[in-house]
C-alpha cells in the first residue's frame, strides 16, 4: 500500500510539473483572445492594463469655418472614437485618422503655405505631406444635421498596431462645395493622461 501511494504521488508529481512547466514555456508567446480574433501581446496596440484616452481639438481648413473636438479611447485592440462637430455642410461627410507607417513621424494639420498649387483650397494630396495618410476610415461616415452639426460615435475592434502611438497622428474631417474630398477640418491626437 505503501509502495502504491509512492507511484501515485510520483505520477501526480511528474503531471503536475509538467503543465506548470508547459504553461511557463508558452507565456511568453501565449495567445490572447479578444473579440474572437487571437493576438500576441506584442500585436496589440494598447496591452496595457487601463483604457487610454486621447483628445482633439479640430481648426478648421480651407476657411470652412468648422470647429469641434473628438475623443478616443483605446483598450486592447478596441478604439472607440467620439467625434462632435459644427459648422459643416448638410450630408454625408468622410473621416479619417491619418498617420504615418514608415517612420512613425508625427502627423500634423497642414499650413496654408501647403496649397502648393495656389488655387486657394488645400486639396487631400496637399495635405497628405504634413497629415500622412489614412489608416482608419472612421465609418460610417457621419450626416452632419441641417445646421451642419455632426455628433458621431463607434467603437472599432480589433485595430492594428498601425495606428499607434496615436498622440503621433491626427483626423481630418472632409467635404465642402460639393467637393467630397476636401478636407475641412484637422486635428492632432493628444494624450489625455500626459503619456508618451
Amino acid at each position: 500500500m505503501k509502495s502504491l501511494k509512492l507511484l501515485l504521488t510520483g505520477i501526480l508529481s511528474v503531471a503536475l510539473f509538467s503543465i506548470v512547466g508547459c504553461s511557463k514555456e508558452e507565456m511568453g508567446s501565449e495567445e490572447i483572445n479578444t473579440a474572437d480574433a487571437h493576438y500576441v501581446p506584442q500585436d496589440i496596440p494598447n496591452n496595457g492594463a487601463k483604457a487610454k484616452t486621447y483628445t482633439v481639438n479640430f481648426g478648421e481648413l480651407n476657411g470652412s469655418g468648422v470647429s469641434g473636438m473628438a475623443e478616443l479611447v483605446l483598450d486592447g485592440v478596441n478604439l472607440t472614437v467620439r467625434i462632435s462637430a459644427s459648422g459643416m455642410e448638410p450630408g454625408a461627410h468622410a473621416q479619417h485618422i491619418h498617420g504615418f507607417t514608415e517612420n512613425k513621424g508625427n502627423s500634423q494639420c497642414p499650413p496654408e503655405s501647403a496649397d502648393t498649387d495656389g488655387d486657394g483650397l488645400i486639396s487631400v494630396g496637399e495635405g497628405a505631406p504634413f497629415y500622412g495618410g489614412v489608416l482608419l476610415a472612421l465609418t460610417p461616415f457621419p450626416e452632419a444635421d441641417e445646421d451642419g452639426n455632426i455628433e458621431f460615435e463607434m467603437t472599432y475592434y480589433d485595430v492594428t498596431k498601425d495606428i499607434t502611438p496615436l498622440q503621433n497622428k491626427s483626423i481630418v474631417l472632409h467635404g465642402m462645395d460639393g467637393m467630397p474630398s476636401l478636407p475641412v477640418a484637422c486635428g492632432q491626437i493628444k494624450s489625455a493622461q500626459g503619456a508618451n
